[in-house]
């Protein structure tokens, strides 16, 4: 397992997740394709899009092992390649307590964890959850058209 932040939360989850990835492995029905590469983050592309249809299919899902598991190998395998770290740095509206991770799913909370340069500072990280949601984009915020992979995370 790759170096990671010493949050709490953010620990138990990175720990949870890496003891889960055999069995997450044998329930994708293609166990001997996890292996950490670009080439693998094409075959979870394919599976995810083969599972939900939609950013709305993927945030009602977040928190399910299948979900959990991909966001955790995406994470995973660009903190092996680019040697980046786990971190967690959540955020609420004002008057709003902080989330535990992956506890909320609304507008203006962020509740899951992104990989960055050990040092990197808030918000510089990549959000794994993020990426995914983008598969199901068309065009972002100022209507460019978006084509997203998983593989993006590795540039």
């Amino acid at each position: 397992m790759s170096e990671r932040s010493d949050e709490r939360q953010l620990q138990a989850w990175l720990e949870e997740r890496a003891n889960s990835f055999d069995a997450w492995a044998e329930e994708t029905g293609t166990p001997g394709r996890w292996d950490f590469t670009p080439e693998s983050l094409d075959v979870l592309e394919d599976l995810v899009r083969s599972r939900y249809d939609s950013e709305e299919a993927i945030h009602a899902g977040r928190t399910d092992p299948f979900l959990q598991g991909a966001i955790w190998y995406v994470g995973e395998t660009a903190c092996r390649a680019k040697k980046l770290v786990w971190h967690y740095w959540p955020f609420a509206p004002a008057r709003s307590p902080l989330p535990d991770l992956f506890a909320v799913g609304q507008p203006g909370f962020i509740d899951s964890p992104s990989v960055g340069k050990p040092r990197a500072r808030e918000g510089q990280g990549t959000d794994p959850l993020g990426l995914i949601l983008t598969l199901f984009w068309t065009v972002d915020d100022i209507d460019r058209p978006v084509d997203a992979h998983l593989r993006d995370i590795l540039r």
